[in-house]
């Protein structure tokens, strides 16, 4: 009985929306573009920032690092002494492991194949709170005996191992190295903090130098685990108080090295989450505004059915009925919307998912699940119900005025229909502009000069094992990559621009100052013809040569940061400067001064950098870098390297253009999807311009009318449409303005680039955008007010 009661209001409810296509197509048309991409965004927002980590309470996880006020450096990577000394126990913290990247090659007895790794220190599993899938993990005993075990990622188990659960206690052969014993597989969630390692293996005390310039350089990372109820702060006072050197004599605290944690989830997420936080807010706009053009039309409805609820009202019906009818015609509309908008917003999904892939981490949990799907239908309910609140509710208390006059819309006639078109140009206009931000910061980054010509340069990357002398194996490569067809010029460094892989953070001093506070700067070990194949200007001095090798002066070229910072404004070039190399500090001769290269990123300032002659300082990192412009490329420089070795691996082969993309990559992401955003809410805007010019270009057919038969002229009615219009538009114009200025303060957009106000010129291309847009939308009411027949418009009256 109850069901009956619900069939026959639905049915006449579904007759009326059917009845008035115009409106029902046009309602839902709206609702489902708001709905489809807000709720595509906050799967987005969902997906990366707010979903937990895959690891037992993840959010007291937090990166450890160092950073010193006086050289503006922050975020640097931890000395031996200092990882020693935190790990050992830092209060605040339930554990905290120290680890570096490294790299090894295994040889099944046909080929070659390198894995990328962690060799990690006691503390490393216990701060992630992560237990082997099967076998066991690395413990303690591992690393202080320095065994020969490793464990397995659960990638590599599947791809280089099948899956085979009796991989646990099989011995595997490195090239170069004694082989190990694989003691455990960890699970899948290890990537979302490891990424791509392959295998751990211990780090043991036994293997870093016991003592020696070599202790002071930053190569090691940590992560570490929060004590519950532990503050950033509170673990940053700790670690700078673990950080200091008991033996130093540092009395100016900025040089003094401080504690750096930051959790982990920010860390990996970076500087995506302003954006995406900004990304949404102008999803949330674009569905405000199809709630106010949904309110318009909702006005015009209730405008035309006036004297029909009038009529009803009359002849009996209470207001009470008549509002139920009316919410349920908005349930409807609600229902519908939300499975149209879950539909768009699968297949909007799809497509962020696939822009975000290279742009944004952990992009895989940008899903429908049930809290999205839950998000949706709350907007379905709200939406509709804030933007028709007035027009579902407002039923006219006295029929017989409704019936005789009928003219005066629910939302209070034309002073409410002024009000909204004006919040939609508004709202448009604060999106539009945010866009243009959005494009002129990818604009500014794509326009940086990173120091170095990565154009048609390939990198072929690997660590070299063995005991072999190093510098005859790279001396012999180089002239096979230099011999191929199509190659420019080769060149060998242990780290490339861009690369954390072989790179190492060393203390430079200056002995004629000793009173002078050390540099940190990055070391790289590079062969002569490495400056002029990036193309790096060289300064002042000269570049490496062949005669730069072991036996003779160690020498070396620092980039201009770096010389300014030793030597301010003297000569550097004949300086000695003190480089810690293993285990011992070089005393090598400044020949050269090149030019900064960005290598911490293109929104940052060049740091100090000095190069060694690879000859000189060999290392087993190795990244040879060849020019040209022939496809084919990176299998001839494979090619070359199995026939001077075919036991040794490749880690990487990529484009020197790759990292900068990478870099760009959220930026570009961000543009286009704000982009996407910024064009549908400007479409919005122009349809409820349109709907309520239409709208009032209806109710003034009779003044035009009246107006064209006493002698107006048809352009000035046009033009008193247009007036009109355009009025409203600037207003809303003007405060879109002020919205998008007061949001872009607000908002954290440096990972696109923006900071502070946008220049004038942005701000008056989002003016003319939306005058442009206003006069099309206004076109075609002014068009049809200035031919309204002036005896037909009359007689309708």
């Amino acid at each position: 009985m109850m069901m009956m009661r619900w069939i026959e209001p639905l049915t006449r409810t579904l007759r009326q929306l059917a009845a008035a296509p115009g409106f029902t197509l046009a309602s839902l048309a709206m609702l489902t573009l708001g709905i489809g991409l807000s709720v595509a965004m906050y799967s987005t927002v969902q997906g990366v920032l707010l979903r937990g980590l895959p690891f037992p309470d993840g959010e007291r996880l937090v990166t450890i690092s160092a950073r010193q006020p006086a050289q503006h450096v922050d975020g640097a990577q931890l000395s031996i002494d200092e990882a020693e000394r935190v790990a050992a126990g830092t209060p605040g913290f339930a554990a905290i492991g120290y680890y570096w990247w490294s790299g090894v090659t295994l040889f099944d007895g046909e080929r070659a194949r390198e894995i990328t790794t962690h060799m990690v220190g006691d503390g490393y599993f216990a701060a992630l709170g992560v237990e082997a899938l099967i076998g066991r993990r690395l413990d303690a005993a591992d690393i202080r005996e320095d065994r020969r075990v490793a464990v397995l990622s659960y990638a590599e188990w599947q791809h280089g191992f099948g899956g085979d659960p009796s991989v646990i206690g099989r011995r595997l052969e490195i090239v170069g190295d004694e082989p190990f014993e694989v003691v455990g597989v960890m699970p899948p969630a290890m990537a979302a903090f490891a990424g791509e390692t392959g295998l751990w293996q211990p780090l043991s005390p036994r293997s870093l130098p016991a003592e020696g310039p070599q202790r002071l350089q930053r190569t090691l990372l940590a992560i570490g685990r929060l004590a519950p109820g532990v503050s950033l702060a509170q673990a940053e006072a700790a670690l700078t108080a673990r950080l200091a050197d008991p033996q130093a004599s540092v009395t100016d605290p900025t040089q003094a090295w401080q504690g750096v944690a930051r959790s982990f989830l920010d860390a990996l997420v970076g500087d995506a989450r302003g954006a995406l936080w900004s990304a949404f807010a102008l999803a949330v706009l674009v569905l405000l505004i199809a709630a106010v053009n949904v309110a318009i039309l909702l006005d015009a409805r209730q405008t035309a059915r006036r004297r029909e609820l009038a009529v009803r009202q009359a002849l009996g019906a209470s207001r009470r009925r008549l509002g139920v009818a009316l919410l349920l015609e908005l349930a409807l509309l609600a229902g519908t919307g939300v499975v149209l908008g879950l539909a768009v917003a699968a297949g909007a999904i799809g497509l962020l998912r696939s822009l975000a892939a290279d742009s944004l981490p952990r992009a895989d949990g940008i899903v429908i699940d049930g809290g999205v799907a839950a998000f949706a239908v709350l907007l379905g309910v709200l939406v509709p119900l804030l933007a028709a609140l007035a027009g579902a509710l407002r039923i006219g208390a006295a029929p017989s005025e409704a019936i005789r006059s009928g003219a005066k819309g629910v939302l209070g006639g034309a002073g409410g229909r002024r009000v909204l078109p004006v919040l939609a140009m508004a709202l448009s206009t604060a999106s539009l502009v945010a866009a243009l931000t959005l494009a002129a910061g990818l604009w500014r980054l794509q326009r940086v000069d990173p120091g170095f010509d990565a154009a048609d340069v390939r990198v072929m990357q690997f660590f070299r094992g063995g005991k072999e002398a190093f510098v005859p194996f790279t001396e012999r490569l180089l002239e096979q990559l230099e011999a191929l067809p199509g190659v420019e010029a080769a060149a060998l460094t242990s780290a490339p621009p861009r690369s954390g892989i072989g790179s190492a953070s060393v203390a430079l001093a200056v002995a004629a100052r000793p009173d002078a506070a050390a540099v940190q700067a990055a070391l790289r070990r590079v062969s002569p013809g490495y400056r002029r194949l990036l193309d790096v200007p060289l300064l002042t001095g000269r570049d490496f040569d062949g005669g730069d090798r072991r036996g003779t002066e160690p020498v070396a070229v620092l980039n201009r940061t770096a010389a300014r910072r030793l030597f301010g404004d003297a000569e550097a070039v004949g300086q000695m400067v003190g480089v810690p190399i293993r285990g011992s500090r070089v005393e090598a001769r400044v020949v050269g001064i090149v030019e900064d290269i960005r290598n911490d990123g293109l929104r940052s300032a060049p740091a100090p950098e000095i190069l060694v002659p690879f000859a000189q300082q060999p290392t087993n990192a190795m990244a040879f870098l060849v020019r040209s412009r022939l496809a084919g490329t990176d299998a001839a420089m494979a090619d070359a390297l199995a026939a001077l070795d075919p036991r040794q691996a490749i880690t990487r082969r990529y484009a020197l253009a790759e990292p900068i993309d990478e870099e760009l990559a959220p930026a570009r992401f961000f543009a286009r999807t704000v982009g996407a955003f910024a064009a549908a809410a400007l479409l919005l805007a122009v349809l409820g311009t349109y709907a309520v010019a239409a709208l009032r270009q209806r109710r003034r057919v009779g003044e035009f009318g009246l107006r064209l038969a006493i002698g107006a002229r048809p352009r000035d009615v046009a033009a008193d449409v247009l007036r009109d219009g355009l009025t409203l538009s600037a207003v809303g114009v003007l405060a879109g303005l002020a919205l998008a200025l007061a949001g872009l303060r607000l908002l954290d957009l440096s990972a696109v680039g923006v900071a502070g106000t946008p220049p004038l010129l942005l701000l008056a291309a989002g003016i003319a955008t939306m005058a442009l847009a206003a006069l099309g939308a206004l076109g075609l009411p002014a068009w049809r007010a200035a031919r309204v027949p002036p005896m037909e418009a009359l007689r309708s009256e």
